[in-house]
């Protein structure tokens, strides 16, 4: 994948730092001595920055804070996004008391996920993400938002792996978007192949511990945490339960995640809550006049129609 222009990835760089402070102010010498820039090539960043409206200098000591114009892109790059989680609270509500699972609304805003709404069980959560985290859109995640993308996009977002992916695992990347768009939802599961790398430490010295610990360490980075089996062979795995919600152009604007299901869940159990929240997600969808869009990557669907109940992605 080629690396972006020095000039650019610095810019990128003080950017999502000043985004991730947003209420710290932090002057010349204090940005080019965090992020190791050199102070003349900081300051003149600094300069046009200010210049374009995407930086604010305070003149009283000189310090420096996101502007105007990156708020209105960050609110544009996100409209969708909030009007899909204001047509969704409803049925969120809903699912989370019909249901008695946990329900999270994730956006997208450019190449990163974003937990905008939540409404939560009040049993202890397993892995909680606030509302406002953000986390990068990098396979194995967000499939879920790929499934149903353009291949550019698609392309793009296997170009973000690292390390670079073979042809092999990027042809295993489709497959597994194709049994995503066929189900129409997945399942997180618990990472199974780390499970298997602490097996594998107690065989250390045994014969054939290296090439087995290899091939764990493969799966490992093929998959994520991404296990495809059907829901009623892995209930105890499964922690979360995700569908998307479409706009009007056939893009997904937000995914509904459901999860933290109840002591005891069966298979079955699990099946049926996520038959619920497609439910909801179509409902949502119709509300926003969207549609699910067929990519052109994508194969038809056999006559038997989505093959519901199978667990997978990241």
């Amino acid at each position: 994948m080629a690396r972006p222009a020095p000039s650019v990835e610095r810019t990128v760089k003080l950017l999502k730092f000043l985004a991730e402070h947003p209420r710290e102010r932090y002057s010349l010498s204090d940005l080019s001595r965090l992020l190791d820039f050199n102070k003349a090539t900081c300051h003149a960043m600094l300069l046009e920055l200010v210049d374009e409206g995407m930086l604010i200098r305070r003149p009283t000591d000189k310090t420096y804070m996101l502007g105007p114009a990156l708020v209105a892109l960050g609110t544009a790059a996100a409209q969708d996004a909030h009007e899909a989680l204001e047509a969704a609270r409803a049925e969120m509500a809903a699912i989370h008391a019909e249901s008695d699972v946990s329900c999270v609304a994730v956006g997208r805003v450019g190449a990163e996920m974003v937990i905008m709404g939540r409404r939560d069980v009040d049993r202890p959560l397993f892995g909680y993400l606030p509302v406002g985290n953000r986390s990068p859109l990098v396979p194995p995640y967000g499939k879920d938002f790929l499934a149903w993308a353009p291949e550019e996009e698609v392309e793009a977002w296997l170009d973000r792996a690292e390390p670079a992916l073979s042809d092999e695992e990027r042809e295993g990347y489709y497959q597994d978007l194709e049994r995503v768009r066929i189900t129409g939802y997945h399942a997180t599961t618990l990472p199974q192949a780390t499970m298997l790398a602490r097996m594998m430490r107690l065989l250390d010295g045994l014969p054939g511990a290296t090439e087995l610990r290899n091939a764990v360490a493969q799966t490992a980075r093929r998959h994520g945490e991404d296990i495809v089996v059907p829901l009623e062979e892995a209930p105890a795995a499964v922690l979360a339960v995700r569908a998307p919600i479409f706009g009007p152009s056939g893009q997904v604007v937000l995914t509904l995640s459901i999860g933290q299901f109840a002591g005891g869940s069966t298979g079955t159990d699990v099946r049926r809550h996520a038959e619920r929240l497609l439910v909801g997600t179509r409902r949502v969808t119709e509300a926003l006049r969207g549609a699910e869009p067929f990519p052109r990557w994508a194969r038809p669907v056999s006559a038997g129609g989505r093959l519901s109940g199978l667990v997978g992605s990241g």
